[in-house]
């Protein structure tokens, strides 16, 4: 399969790379040239559990490209998504036949992807994969992880099949999903939870989970965003997600990890906080449910920012 991952930071790399080991044609786009530079010239330079290596794999940058290709995976910057989609569109690498999956995170995406792209090319994914961005052309990749992912109205044709084989053989771990709303809002939960709360302290997840009070600034925040998830459709499980939340302190599976909002302030990027606590305060308006730790997340998230 043809496929372009748009956006070449740490989890664009990560799952660029797994499928262009599996065998698939892949060519991962950017358009920070110093990255481009460094991976073209030595490869991707990959730290996992204590050992270094390079990897070769296609890059190239937005402008540069114009080839069609059978799937976009999105995974820019919910910024810049927009953007990006209309930029590959004039281009000619997104067709009437391409499949567009956002494997972004944050929530409205769906809506977005509906403005350009057809409902029955429209794919919806959520990835509990992590990875680190070291600077050009390296990134730091630990823990497992898997991508569910389907359509927005939960048809399983051949080309959900077709790509979850081939995660399958990338051991990215696909799954199906037949309700793909609630599979964002729980990896939304996870994220408004602990991009922010990483963010603002300073901790990996596993040092944030070793606080002794982590679930009293966990519990509010989580019920504020079921809440409103529910409106939205979402089917969520409080006692199912808290119970995940502890799981993931373990170093062996993302304890050891410092969430992409964490990154983003520390390379000075603008973050993806307005996809995440504050779309969820956005809803919460509409539905007239407080979301007093969204919002104040949302300014703490911003304040660093400007700092």
């Amino acid at each position: 399969m043809k496929i372009a991952v748009a956006g070449a930071g740490a989890m664009g790399s990560r799952v660029g790379l797994y499928l262009t080991q599996a065998g698939q044609d892949v060519v991962l786009l950017d358009d920070w040239q110093t990255h481009i530079d460094a991976v073209t010239a030595h490869g991707l330079k990959v730290h996992t559990l204590g050992e270094t290596e390079y990897h070769p794999v296609s890059i190239r940058s937005f402008k540069d490209y114009s080839m069609p290709v059978d799937l976009v995976i999105v995974l820019t910057k919910a910024m810049a998504a927009e953007e990006k989609i209309k930029q590959l569109m004039a281009q000619g690498v997104i067709t009437a036949e391409t499949n567009v999956m956002s494997m972004m995170n944050g929530l409205g995406h769906g809506d977005l992807l509906r403005k350009y792209i057809a409902d029955d090319k429209i794919l919806l994914a959520v990835t509990m994969w992590s990875a680190g961005f070291n600077g050009p052309g390296e990134v730091t990749l630990e823990g497992t992880g898997n991508i569910e992912f389907g359509r927005m109205d939960g048809t399983v044709d051949d080309f959900v099949k077709e790509l979850n084989a081939i995660f399958d053989e990338a051991q990215l771990n696909g799954r199906i999903s037949e309700d793909i709303v609630t599979s964002i809002w729980n990896k939304a939960l996870v994220n408004c939870c602990f991009n922010t709360y990483c963010a603002v302290t300073d901790k990996k997840i596993g040092e944030f989970g070793a606080y002794p009070y982590a679930d009293d600034m966990l519990i509010p925040l989580m019920k504020e965003i079921i809440a409103v998830g529910e409106r939205k459709g979402a089917r969520l499980d409080f006692d199912a997600t808290l119970n995940k939340f502890h799981a993931i302190y373990s170093p062996e599976v993302v304890g050891l990890h410092y969430p992409s909002m964490h990154q983003d302030i520390q390379n000075g990027r603008k973050t993806e906080v307005d996809f995440l606590t504050g779309r969820v305060a956005k809803y919460g308006r509409e539905f007239s449910i407080p979301t007093p730790y969204c919002d104040i997340l949302t300014h703490l998230v911003h304040q660093i920012e400007k700092s």
